[in-house]
């Protein structure tokens, strides 16, 4: 997986970020990189590990977040999509990183790519490395940062009753299928 031609930080975040969004269920991130699709967690597991291989000491950030709350809603979106994106509260583990520029820690969200820019999707397009980019979503609490993030994101998933995780399979499935057709 390695990338020898990236080094910069806005390098190395721009070329994660605009992998394609999509909540496949894999989290590996060399099936992110080889398959070029990604939900937050694959994504951002790829922007820690090219970042730490480019000599930056970089973690991983969880939040519960209601995912939906943050994200714009477009005409385009299915009936049962813009039902649930305006009527539920999608329970979401999000994640992001945190990297160490010049004595800073700075939050990286990678989740979207420029595919979305025109529905208004934060793509964090002009990010320029010497200040937080915008998060996908807003963090109703955080956990500390810790290596394992796709057993964690398992469990905290697992821990929500069953109504929380089927509302919440079916929005990321319903919103994968919109970009796949809309903004790949």
């Amino acid at each position: 997986m390695r990338e020898n031609s990236l080094r910069s930080l806005p390098q190395i975040y721009h070329h994660v970020r605009n992998i394609p969004y999509g909540s496949t269920g894999n989290r590996d991130p060399k099936a992110v990189y080889t398959s070029n699709v990604g939900s937050c967690s694959g994504k951002h597991i790829l922007l820690r590990d090219f970042l730490r291989e480019a000599g930056y000491q970089a973690e991983i950030i969880t939040m519960f977040t209601y995912f939906n709350e943050s994200t714009p809603v477009h005409g385009s979106f299915p009936e049962e999509l813009k039902t649930i994106a305006t009527r539920e509260r999608v329970p979401d583990f999000h994640h992001y990183v945190r990297v160490l520029e010049q004595g800073a820690w700075l939050n990286l969200d990678a989740t979207w790519h420029d595919g979305l820019a025109r529905f208004d999707f934060k793509v964090n397009h002009d990010w320029g490395g010497s200040n937080h980019t915008a998060l996908a979503s807003v963090a109703e609490r955080e956990y500390p940062a810790m290596e394992n993030i796709i057993d964690l994101k398992a469990d905290l998933v697992s821990s929500l009753p069953q109504d929380q995780r089927d509302l919440r399979a079916k929005y990321f499935r319903l919103v994968t299928e919109w970009i796949a057709t809309y903004a790949s």
